[in-house]
């Protein structure tokens, strides 16, 4: 069983811990109240729902224009766009030196978590539509395993196919907190209540890590019965008073109410606040009593089920996530940083735009009905029955004198309302920064820009407003994915070979071990810290302008011989451009070529080495220059206390490499000056004086004038016009004597 962490409790204080709970929640229920029910009125305009007419205006206009509902969805696309597009992935950023070398794998690693294991993406976008309606969204963020019910053996038995950071989206019916001034963090709030629905199974399930005592049978027969009783008793509190979820149940068009048959849940509240606990020699104390309390206060979570007044678990939450700096189980966000802890959303932002272009669409309505059905004046004695009649189409209505019948068409002049909606359209676009031009669609007002400039031009003002936001929502969702780092760092399990996740060949990009389609996360590796970015995923403009800009450098590089005569060079670029052209088998049609053999710098061998790569040297390389560097490496590396001893012994391997070549380079050399001595024909000047004579210069060689040099004995110096004092060979150069004037003589009678 797991370690469950839970706190027992005498009866004494868990009364002193309901009432504070009780207090606590009315205390925030007013404001609370104030916020849902403004949430409610935001989620009706969302839903374009219109109120039941008054009596006598059932035959009026009563439509709605959608202002808030397509600004909304708009909004919402160009975010999850951004967010979870094509290229959108998290990268890290180490904050520490020896964090740097699994940076790329810490990245994968939380790309693989967050978008596969988690699935954050249809919650995610739950979150991303509270944020926008309403200006501010929650998420409960606890570590988290899914289970459920297998067969084996024939017996029934549980499994977990996840285990990790959850994230759930709140209600914001759901999410209770205090009216405190200056607080802009959930964290710091005196207190904050989740109100949850459990099933009674989960309740009395008996794995002890979030209830306790809940598997008594007295208290499984007393829930079983207080969850038949249906949510007017569980949650007396709030019965008829969660106005959003009402809201958006009547779009539903279901009565959740009616049914209570079958019911197997209960609602339960998760108090979040700060409490003073007993001393450990003390049963009973004032709240505020610190002789007999601790001298700091605790953050606590208690569980609670209001109807009952029962408490059914109590932990510490410095002991749940003990290297936690959030340690509240929640996440959250809001769509404008303006200093409040909720601010405005486009349903605050346009719900006065929409009223005022739903009247003047329902007065341009109405207008065109007059237009449509004229208004007719009769005589009452000229045989028209008396009395008000409406006009239908298809009526026929006799008459005893048709000319006593006055029919008035009525032309109403529709251009203020055309004016006045248009204006309305272009106020909602300047608060929003969605335009039409940003969204793809023709611009119908009379100052609309008429060439291709202008339209560029307002797109791309109307990109800052969307950079603006997206920046927002990145930095929030950055701070959400650490803390989703953090709890793995915590909580993960540590055991060997590590954390499982997928990840491909090209995605690791050769940096560490991908086996059998994945790599393992150690513990190790889990003790780093870093900084995670989201990388925005590539919207088709700037997809458009990469290519253009690729296309046209490939065609510079082509006309560079460095690159036209570079096979390695070529397939980059080629491979590179295919890839913006969304071609994925490119390596598989035209494989890669190999590396030209270059010579590589020291430090770009040593950071091979710490990835784990063996380096072969080159014959190029500067071997004095590199085992000077790679000698400094290793001593560094050996004096660190968390050495890496498989890069170690890569680099000594390396090392004695680079001396065998040396030497070997050596001897080459040696045996190259011997056999240009051997082979240097002996009439020539390098077989008298070895090495050091005059290279060019040969004594079999005739005198400007024609002549040849005289044959000299031993030291004696021949002399020639023009030709300056020239030594005589040395004895026994050859068996011809240098500078002989005579033939070569025949031998055996044949030349």
């Amino acid at each position: 069983m797991p370690k469950s962490y839970q706190i027992l409790l005498s009866d004494g204080e868990k009364a002193k811990l309901v009432n504070r709970i009780e207090n606590d929640f009315l205390t925030a229920k007013a404001s609370h109240m104030r916020y849902a029910e403004r949430c409610a009125e935001w989620m009706k305009k969302w839903e374009a729902r219109v109120s039941a007419p008054q009596l006598g205006d059932e035959d009026k206009p009563n439509h709605t224009v959608p202002l808030i509902q397509w600004q909304c969805f708009n909004k919402l696309a160009r975010d999850l766009q951004s967010l979870l597009g094509d290229e959108a992935e998290i990268t890290a950023r180490p904050t520490g030196p020896e964090d740097d070398k699994v940076v790329r794998k810490v990245g994968r690693y939380m790309t693989s978590r967050v978008f596969d294991q988690m699935e954050i993406i249809n919650p995610l976008t739950i979150f991303e539509f509270r944020r926008i309606l309403n200006g501010w969204a929650a998420a409960y963020r606890p570590w988290y395993k899914r289970e459920f019910d297998v067969l084996q053996g024939g017996k029934r038995s549980r499994v977990c196919d996840y285990e990790g950071p959850g994230f759930f989206p709140l209600e914001p019916d759901d999410l209770i907190i205090p009216p405190e001034r200056g607080v802009t963090s959930i964290q710091d709030f005196s207190f904050a209540i989740r109100r949850v629905r459990v099933t009674v199974d989960d309740l009395i399930r008996g794995d002890g890590t979030l209830y306790q005592g809940t598997s008594d049978p007295e208290f499984v027969r007393r829930i079983i019965a207080w969850a038949k009783m249906g949510d007017i008793a569980n949650d007396y509190t709030l019965v008829g008073q969660d106005p959003v979820r009402t809201e958006r149940e009547k779009s539903e068009g279901v009565d959740y109410d009616t049914f209570i048959l079958g019911r197997r849940a209960i609602w339960l509240w998760e108090w979040y606040g700060y409490w003073r606990p007993l001393k450990k020699q003390k049963r009973d104390a004032e709240i505020d009593d610190i002789q007999k309390r601790q001298e700091f206060e605790a953050d606590w979570v208690i569980r609670f089920i209001p109807g009952l007044r029962e408490i059914v678990g109590v932990q510490d939450l410095l002991e749940l996530y003990p290297k936690m700096r959030k340690r509240r189980p929640f996440v959250e966000s809001t769509l404008i940083k303006d200093g409040t802890y909720r601010p405005k959303g486009f349903g605050a932002l346009l719900e006065d735009l929409e009223d005022e272009a739903t009247a003047n669409s329902r007065l341009f309505t109405a207008a065109g009905e007059l237009s449509v059905w004229p208004i007719v004046f009769y005589r009452p004695g000229g045989g028209f029955k008396p009395g008000v009649v409406k006009l239908e189409p298809g009526t026929a209505i006799p008459t005893d004198e048709p000319s006593s019948v006055n029919v008035i068409n009525i032309r109403p002049n529709l251009e203020y309302a055309i004016a006045r909606q248009q204006d309305i359209l272009a106020v909602a676009e300047r608060v929003t920064g969605i335009t039409d031009q940003s969204l793809g669609r023709a611009v119908d007002r009379p100052n609309a820009p008429r060439t291709a400039t202008g339209q560029l031009a307002l797109i791309e003002e109307g990109n800052v407003r969307a950079y603006l936001d997206s920046t927002v929502l990145r930095e929030d969702f950055e701070q959400i994915i650490t803390d989703f780092w953090d709890l793995d760092c915590d909580l993960a399990p540590k055991t060997q070979p590590g954390l499982f996740f997928r990840v491909t060949e090209e995605q690791a990009n050769g940096l560490f071990d991908v086996k059998q389609g994945g790599a393992f996360m150690t513990p190790k590796e889990f003790g780093g810290k870093y900084d995670f970015r989201l990388k925005f995923a590539t919207s088709v403009y700037a997809r458009q302008q990469r290519k253009a800009e690729i296309l046209g450098f490939y065609q510079l590089a082509m006309q560079n011989p460095l690159v036209a005569t570079n096979p390695k060079a070529l397939w980059v670029l080629t491979n590179r451009v295919a890839k913006e052209f969304t071609i994925e088998d490119f390596s598989g049609i035209v494989p890669e070529p190999p590396d030209l053999d270059q010579p590589r710098q020291p430090d770009a061998e040593w950071t091979d080495m710490l990835q784990g790569e063996v380096v072969n040297v080159n014959p190029q390389d500067n071997d004095d220059l590199h085992l000077l560097e790679h000698n400094k490496q290793l001593e560094t590396e050996r004096r660190d206390p968390e050495r890496d001893v498989q890069a170690i012994g890569l680099l000594v391997k390396h090392i004695l490499e680079h001396q065998q070549q040396k030497r070997t380079k050596m001897l080459m050399q040696a045996l190259t000056a011997q056999l240009v001595q051997n082979i240097t024909p002996p009439n020539s000047l390098a077989s008298m004086y070895g090495a050091g004579a005059p290279p060019g210069l040969n004594w079999a060689a005739p005198y400007v004038d024609g002549t040849q040099p005289a044959r000299g004995g031993g030291g004696a110096v021949s002399q020639a016009p023009g030709n300056g004092d020239i030594p005589a060979p040395p004895q026994g150069a050859g068996p011809q004597a240098v500078g002989s004037s005579a033939a070569p003589q025949p031998q055996n009678g044949m030349m």
